[in-house]
């Protein structure tokens, strides 16, 4: 039996899939995987190190405002159905899994010509354009939060959370993380996630807030490779990292964007946030619902400066009640166990196959 997972461009679209493949594998070992992605995405690197087979295919991205591009990618997006087609004619898989991604899009379609089921996870507040186009030819939809549920058919529609990597389910304390940093363990230390698409505006101001913010705290900045800076005494700058949960368990407190594969890492975790999503995205509709459900502190990205940043670090790390109730609240917000239920309903479905 063949699995086409599809997904690129961002890592948003690609974690939460490969939760799900580790917990396919680990039921089903005669399963065969292939990873339909992005030319030039950075999906390919993480996909190749998890060992699984990735090609190539053809996407465009088509947006919701008027632009020359959407002319040129109407031709991509055409091109990767034909690309789609032609693959799955000639080696047809039994299921297909996408958590979203423009590349997603052509590829479900031709999955639906050819009968195949196609799996489609909802990770976000709101569904994005590619999730709105697959929903019509969906076989399940699975979505992380109770929210989203009503925005999907309910006939075909489970809640199940979001999947997250299993490391993450079996994290180290907070004590044993910072002990395997060298960290003082008796100063707090914050995680600063700069290292996300778009993200060069947070990355500016931390390093502008960096003295200040050091005086708060030990500091753990995850660039993302997008600016250069030295580490000194209490900061600690990099570019890149396959271990985040090792960071994240050492962390009393987290600056990051509000992507929802972060925000489910940080629920497992339990991990208090101080979230400052890119402008009029749907990360500021993640953060708008976890800011009500009271799991994070929430700050517009418009007119923050550093003044402002440091003010808030510095009430949060001051304030013991208020970082515990962000924390029990953010372990609440999402289901555990996603990448298991996501798993049994494809099982479901490729026993009905067999």
């Amino acid at each position: 039996m063949k699995i086409i997972c599809v997904g690129g461009g961002t890592l948003g679209s690609v974690t939460p899939l490969l939760a799900v493949v580790k917990e396919i594998q680990v039921k089903e070992k005669e399963i065969q995987f292939e990873w339909w992605g992005t030319e030039h995405g950075p999906e390919k690197k993480i996909i190749e190190d998890y060992g699984l087979v990735y090609k190539p295919i053809m996407a465009g991205k088509f947006r919701r405002y008027w632009s020359w591009q959407n002319l040129i990618d109407i031709v991509w997006i055409f091109g990767g159905w034909l690309q789609a087609i032609w693959r799955l004619g000639h080696n047809k898989p039994q299921a297909v899994l996408t958590a979203g991604s423009y590349v997603a899009v052509p590829v479900a379609w031709a999955a639906y010509f050819y009968g195949v089921p196609v799996f489609l996870h909802q990770q976000d507040v709101v569904p994005s354009l590619a999730n709105r186009l697959i929903i019509p030819i969906a076989k399940k939809i699975t979505v992380s939060l109770p929210v989203s549920v009503e925005d999907f058919p309910a006939a075909k529609t489970i809640l199940t959370g979001n999947p997250v990597r299993q490391e993450f389910e079996n994290h180290l304390t907070p004590e044993m993380a910072k002990k395997k940093l060298n960290l003082n363990p008796l100063k707090p230390v914050v995680l600063i996630i700069g290292g996300s698409t778009g993200a060069q505006q947070l990355n500016e101001l931390i390093i502008q807030s960096k003295e200040k913010l050091l005086e708060l705290a030990q500091i753990i900045h995850l660039t993302g490779g997008k600016i250069k800076t030295e580490p000194s005494e209490g900061y600690i700058p990099l570019a890149f990292t396959t271990n985040s949960q090792l960071f994240l368990s050492a962390a009393d407190l987290v600056i990051t964007r509000a992507g929802m594969g972060t925000l489910s890492e940080l629920s497992v975790l339990g991990k208090p946030a101080l979230v400052i999503p890119l402008p009029n995205s749907h990360q500021e509709k993640n953060a708008i619902y976890f800011a009500e459900q009271k799991a994070v502190k929430f700050l517009l990205a418009q007119g923050l400066t550093s003044e402002i940043l440091i003010a808030n670090v510095s009430e949060l790390l001051n304030n013991k009640s208020l970082l515990n109730n962000l924390s029990q609240n953010i372990k609440k917000i999402i289901p555990t166990g996603a990448a298991g239920k996501i798993a049994s309903l494809v099982f479901e479905e490729l026993n009905k196959i067999k």
